[in-house]
């Protein structure tokens, strides 16, 4: 049975990067591993001081090079090579070799909200063992059967989705609530504005197609997340 594991992770990978700019909410969108070339790693960077943030990341041990390759509405991607150093401290390897695929990561504090797809319980528990082997914190939150159903057939996006699992598990909906809107954007490592926003959209998106029977399909331009 396909499984994703969702976890936090801490590694030393672009940890210097982290703490230069503890604002920056940053966004995993590729990690390649070439031959003949470092490991690179692109990522979507918003909402903190980008000043701050490549002072940090010419500073960082594991970064050899960063260069951005886009900037939109306020947003930056990078391709950030590893050197060898942060090549080695990467646990993209030790999943891949266990045939697990790569789904979602965001910046969370110091660490990483990772979501990986793993073939089995074995391969994710074989690295899980390797995590702990290189004293990395690992701290899985949540594992779920891949082939069940997701908030993908009602039309919410990943962010949305997770939103709404975080604010349910944190007990955001309960009466009285023992969680605030501060408490989700520590967790999931964004503004308390972008908090608000999902939960808002998510929960329009869920009416729209339980209540009023809309195609999940067809968005709107407010249905959509950046």
């Amino acid at each position: 049975m396909t499984l994703i594991a969702d976890f936090y992770l801490e590694t030393p990978v672009v940890r210097t990067t982290l703490r230069a700019a503890p604002e920056m909410c940053v966004t995993i969108e590729q990690q390649t591993s070439r031959d003949s070339k470092p490991f690179a790693i692109t990522f979507w960077a918003s909402d903190g001081d980008f000043e701050e943030f490549e002072v940090g990341l010419a500073d960082d041990p594991t970064v050899d090079t960063a260069v951005v390759l886009a900037e939109v509405d306020g947003q930056r991607l990078y391709q950030v090579e590893l050197t060898p150093e942060g090549n080695n401290q990467m646990t993209y390897h030790a999943w891949a070799d266990l045939g697990g695929v790569f789904v979602s990561s965001h910046r969370v504090g110091d660490g990483w909200r990772v979501r990986i797809r793993f073939p089995d319980r074995d391969s994710l528990r074989e690295y899980v063992n390797y995590c702990e082997r290189r004293d990395l914190t690992f701290d899985l939150r949540q594992l779920y059967d891949a082939g069940r159903e997701t908030g993908d057939e009602l039309g919410l996006t990943d962010r949305q989705h997770e939103t709404l699992e975080t604010a349910t598990e944190m007990g955001y909906f309960e009466v009285p609530r023992q969680a605030e809107l501060e408490d989700l954007a520590d967790v999931l490592g964004v503004s308390r504005q972008a908090v608000s926003e999902r939960l808002r959209r998510a929960t329009e998106t869920l009416v729209r197609a339980t209540i009023h029977g809309d195609d999940p399909d067809q968005k709107t331009d407010t249905d959509r997340e950046e």
